[in-house]
């Protein structure tokens, strides 16, 4: 089989450590150019100038860049004919959301905001629970992604780089919201927001109530470090430990309250590798990607409403 080509936009420290190790032992995607280089361990990697990147017309793109530079290589790729695989979030302001969808469509080019936590088996289990309602009607979820505060020379803490921690940080839970509430009227909830500021935007919390159940989530740096989900239902309450981001040798376990206490372990999986091979098997599927417009339209909106 020949090998789907794939060229790289920002190689950082998470595409380092994270995407590229699957991306060299895959045997659908072969690595045929760079565009941003800030380490020199990438093998056999020919790195390209802007003009010669968009050229070679690869296969793929995957955008790992800052998110400023999101839109203009996303718009790039997909007139070069390529499919576009881009980190969180996709893009941050609706002006060229337009734009992108018809280039998508008219080349017939999958474009997908990359959430691995959705290919974990524990994000598997809770769409479970919610689509088979295991434990009577849902109540209402706590969600956390919170962490320490970073290194100030971080670019998140720059204006106009990093531009804060809420498409960082708010955007995991957002994108719960996104796809287990996906089908509710978003007009009929109530919201409450609040955020702490200083230059940039650090921490806050939403809250969503609505007749299908409130919704509690915590964002941000400055605090001790979460990345949890907890679920109430009639008949159970449901702990994650681990729930957005996983590190390989973390264990991950369910906690059920009943009227009693049951824990299961969930089986050892990268979220990276079952997210690239979800894509290799769906990319050329047109309900694959039109389900992937919506919900990058729709966190878009989740981001834009909630980010005031």
């Amino acid at each position: 089989m020949n090998k789907k080509t794939i060229g790289i936009i920002g190689t950082g420290k998470h595409f380092d450590e994270k995407i590229y190790p699957i991306l060299l032992k895959s045997n659908f995607f072969k690595i045929s150019g760079a565009l941003r280089k800030k380490r020199s361990n990438f093998k056999n990697i020919k790195i390209l100038k802007e003009r010669d990147f968009f050229k070679k017309k690869f296969d793929f793109v995957y955008i790992s860049c800052p998110n400023k530079f999101h839109e203009n290589y996303i718009i790039k790729s997909l007139r070069s004919g390529s499919h576009v695989i881009c980190e969180k979030p996709f893009i941050v302001r609706k002006k060229n959301m337009k734009k992108i969808i018809q280039l998508a469509k008219r080349n017939k080019k999958l474009i997908f905001e990359a959430f691995m936590y959705l290919y974990h088996p524990a994000y598997k289990y809770v769409e479970k629970l919610f689509r088979d309602q295991t434990y009577g009607k849902f109540r209402y979820l706590i969600s956390n992604f919170r962490y320490p505060a970073l290194n100030r020379k971080n670019n998140r803490y720059k204006k106009g780089e990093g531009d804060g921690f809420f498409n960082d940080a708010a955007t995991y839970p957002l994108s719960l919201e996104n796809y287990i509430f996906k089908n509710e009227n978003k007009k009929a909830f109530k919201l409450f927001t609040q955020k702490i500021k200083s230059n940039v935007d650090l921490r806050g919390n939403i809250f969503i109530n609505s007749s299908k159940g409130k919704r509690f989530y915590f964002w941000g740096e400055g605090q001790n470090y979460s990345n949890n989900l907890e679920i109430f239902f009639d008949k159970a309450s449901i702990f994650i430990n681990k729930f957005f981001s996983k590190k390989k040798d973390e264990k991950i376990y369910v906690k059920i309250y009943t009227k009693t206490q049951k824990k299961i372990i969930i089986e050892k999986v990268d979220q990276f590798q079952k997210m690239f091979l979800t894509i290799q098997k769906n990319y050329f599927k047109e309900s694959f990607q039109k389900f992937h417009i919506n919900m990058i339209k729709n966190q878009l909106n989740l981001l834009l409403k909630y980010n005031s």
